[in-house]
């Protein structure tokens, strides 16, 4: 968001305004990670799990995340999954059209899949990908999604770091330090 935009974008939401939006744009996923709450009862609010959910692809979910961009118009979109990446033809087309839409665009990743070249040039995608700590304790929670493959899908990139902290974490003295510092 541009320091330009905050006085209306705040105006609009002192009268009610919602300005963010999150979509799970699919429900598949590759990995089986412990504590994964996406596919927990309660996680949908229609009172179904996400395996249940219906799923758009190709054109169809392009045009509907444009048709809830037009209808809702907000400042920040996050898209998650399952996992986005999945959905990587759909996203090469939506990305782009998002950008020159002047919206902000958190996409959520494990990077288990090469994240393309072309999306370093937009600079309202803001990549954030899923680190669950240092190597060994991260390479046994998220496998195939380990941190070899993760740096190698992610070089060109610049990346937002998005880490649960877990309770063996905080067990070990200088834990978060040492993770921070690697």
């Amino acid at each position: 968001m541009k320091k330009w935009e905050i006085i209306p974008a705040w105006s609009r939401i002192l009268q009610g305004y919602r300005p963010l939006l999150s979509l799970e744009v699919t429900r598949e996923c590759p990995l089986r990670c412990p504590g994964c709450y996406a596919y927990d009862e309660g996680h949908l609010n229609n009172g179904k799990v996400l395996r249940q959910a219906s799923e758009l692809r190709g054109d169809e979910l392009v045009e509907g995340v444009l048709e809830l961009i037009r209808r809702h118009r907000p400042i920040h979109l996050s898209i998650v999954g399952g996992e986005p990446l999945l959905r990587q033809r759909e996203m090469d087309i939506l990305l782009p059209r998002l950008n020159a839409m002047n919206l902000e665009v958190q996409f959520v990743t494990s990077a288990v899949r090469p994240i393309p070249a072309s999306w370093a040039g937009l600079p309202n995608l803001h990549l954030a990908v899923s680190i669950d700590g240092l190597p060994p304790e991260h390479d046994r929670r998220r496998a195939p999604a380990n941190y070899e493959r993760i740096l190698n899908n992610i070089a060109g990139q610049r990346v937002i770091v998005h880490c649960v902290i877990l309770r063996p974490m905080l067990a070990r003295p200088d834990y978060l330090r040492d993770f921070a510092a690697f």
